[in-house]
């Protein structure tokens, strides 16, 4: 029975690494998006932090800051 227990305790573990490690990545690739479009990737890594899809989906569908050319 207390194998079971540690058994269960462990995937519910892995599933949080996992996770965790899927959130970083969309915030890395936020980060990434956000300063190639030149964006400020501060506030699209901020926004993404609690709304890490919508962020990325918005970022693809805005186009980039063009820059003036004086």
């Amino acid at each position: 029975m207390l194998g079971l227990v540690v058994a269960a305790t462990f995937w519910m573990y892995l599933w949080w690494i996992i996770g965790v490690f899927v959130w970083a990545l969309f915030i890395y690739f936020t980060f990434m998006l956000a300063a190639s479009k030149g964006r400020s990737p501060l506030l699209w890594v901020v926004l993404a932090i609690f709304f890490p899809l919508i962020t990325i989906i918005v970022l693809l569908l805005i186009p980039a800051k063009t820059r003036p050319l004086v």
